[in-house]
């Protein structure tokens, strides 16, 4: 177990570039493609899709589809009755966060189309941004889209189907419907559209349902309270960065980003972004900026992935201007900045999830209030990703549970962990809690609507089983909560190996002194050696909020 268990005995999207900490960036890459850390292969197809699969690439970005249906799950053993119901989600399908990408992206269009430097495909793409921001305006930055409502009266709906039963007892007598959000304007229409899936499928049940949606960022908007000041040093710390902008540096980002923008500008206009000929400042809060031709592209990238969950609000066809490969490639630089930030992170360490503990205490403290002869009967959470990511890590959900380290960085090639499948809009963990006539209860767990088994360190009623009894999860979660994510086979080993040699045991702002010192030898060598002195900013600028 790791120090400071909370269990124990008792985007950056907002920061300028580390230009100061250049040589450390130049040579985190070079560990990163001495590791082998490369880009994802796929052949480019012309459009933003996987021609062998027909997949998209949206990172954190992906619509909503359920997993399973409620009549593909396990139905509880004989004699036990479902007696409540819980859950966390993200919120659904957003708007942009702000008029940031849309309006550096028309900025660079503009200053090529001044220069002539579009080609006939680029043409088409400043009506297509400005349809986008238009739209955007309309809705208002950072709202539920339609689709985003549309996410969660389904989900609502489905609960209803799958427990049938309990929600007939709910409308039979003076149980309540507990629904909270983190307070944020898209997580409460979130709610609300849940509430309405809920009366759809259960017209009886509207009379249990609170007057208001509850306001608990202590559990659901968590990493923003004062209580977490050490995470927040610890995202804003160069541990952080240094890993981040190491994986943007590597020479596939600006592979990626030339294969892209040469679609739309000419080579001699994307030469120019490359030699920071230019500098665009976003037209919202000021605080991003592009000033090579990797942040051009991921201000496009972050408007092709948004277009799929606006779809209600506008038609645009961002996909054109993606091939497959260079779809993924960014899709993997977006998420290695979540995994860093928010999720398994470095082994040896818990800042990033351990914060996600209240939330995993409520959870399991509303079980028993249930079971103690509490009068809710559901409870039904609504938030973001910056919430789901900690706490898929926390207890360990799929693609979760490995973390890395500084020798052995985050890549698509040695690593589960996708924002599309950990993330998508509109996820969910969903716990659903049964009795029998002797009092013994069980729960199962949902991850976006698929039946899944809890963590390896967790034993199931019975071999194959997805059913648990509810004291064997509080032992089994809480015992191990604070232990750094690991294989799947067991996750307490990798964190366990890492601490007996103090290899990835780290500070929350600090770094580990060998790894300085090899980054400095590093980056020494290569300016011998008379590398490039020209780098990658950083990219964190281009992050938006979740």
């Amino acid at each position: 177990m790791l120090p400071n268990s909370p269990f124990s005995a008792s985007s950056r999207g907002r920061r300028g570039p580390a230009r100061s900490r250049a040589l450390l960036v130049v040579s985190s890459a070079l560990v990163l493609v001495l590791a082998g850390s490369a880009a994802p292969a796929l052949a480019a197809s012309g459009t933003g899709t996987d021609p062998a699969s027909g997949r998209t690439y949206y990172s954190s970005k992906t619509p909503y589809v359920p997993q399973e249906t409620p009549a593909e799950l396990q139905t509880a053993p004989a004699g036990f009755l479902p007696v409540y119901t819980e859950s966390v989600a993200r919120h659904g399908s957003r708007a942009l966060s702000s008029f940031k990408y849309d309006s550096l992206t028309t900025q660079v269009w503009e200053q090529a189309r001044s220069e002539g430097a579009l080609t006939e495909l680029g043409t088409t793409l400043g009506p297509e941004v400005q349809k986008l921001t238009a739209a955007n305006q309309k809705l208002g930055y950072g709202n539920l889209t339609g689709q985003g409502a549309t996410q969660h009266r389904g989900i609502g709906s489905r609960v209803v189907e799958r427990l049938p039963s309990l929600f007939a007892g709910i409308d039979a007598g003076t149980d309540t419907v507990a629904v909270e959000s983190s307070g944020e304007a898209r997580a409460t229409a979130s709610g609300k559209a849940f509430e309405q899936g809920l009366t759809q499928a259960d017209p009886l049940i509207a009379s249990h349902l609170p007057a208001a949606i509850a306001q608990r960022p202590d559990t659901l908007y968590f990493h923003k309270e004062d209580i977490n000041a050490d995470y927040q040093a610890y995202a804003d710390s160069t541990k952080v960065s240094d890993a981040v902008d190491a994986i943007y540096a590597q020479p596939r980002s600006h592979e990626a980003s030339r294969e892209v923008l040469e679609r739309i500008y000419t080579p001699a206009f994307v030469d120019r972004l490359a030699a920071g000929a230019y500098h665009f400042v976003d037209g919202g809060d000021g605080k991003t900026t592009v000033d090579n031709e990797v942040d051009a592209a991921m201000m496009l990238y972050n408007l092709y992935i948004i277009a799929p969950d606006m779809t209600e609000e506008v038609q645009v066809d961002f996909d054109r201007y993606f091939a497959g490969a260079d779809a993924e490639w960014f899709a993997y630089l977006l998420d290695s900045d979540d995994f860093y930030g928010k999720g398994p992170a470095f082994a040896g360490s818990d800042i990033t999830y351990k914060m996600a503990t209240p939330l995993l205490t409520d959870f399991l403290d509303s079980i028993d209030a249930r079971l103690a002869g509490s009068t809710t009967a559901a409870t039904f959470r609504f938030a973001h990703a910056e919430t789901i990511i900690p706490f898929a890590a926390l207890i360990g959900l799929p693609g979760s549970t490995q973390p890395v380290t500084p020798d052995a960085p985050y890549s698509y090639a040695t690593n589960d962990w996708r924002g599309e499948t950990v993330t998508p809009m509109a996820a969910n963990v969903q716990w659903d809690v049964f009795r029998d006539a002797t009092g013994r209860a069980i729960v199962r767990m949902l991850y976006n609507e698929r039946e899944i088994a809890f963590r390896a360190s967790c034993t199931p009623i019975a071999p194959g089983s997805h059913f648990y009894d509810v004291s064997e999860v509080r032992r089994c979660i809480t015992g191990q909560v604070a232990d750094a994510p690991g294989a799947a086979s067991d996750p307490a080993d990798s964190a366990t190996a890492s601490n007996a040699n103090g290899s990835a045991t780290l500070a929350a702002t600090g770094e580990d002194a060998t790894e300085r010192d090899l980054l400095i030898g590093l980056a020494l060598a290569l300016l011998t050696a008379g590398a490039g002195a020209r780098l990658v900013r950083s990219a964190r600028r281009s992050r938006s909020r979740l």
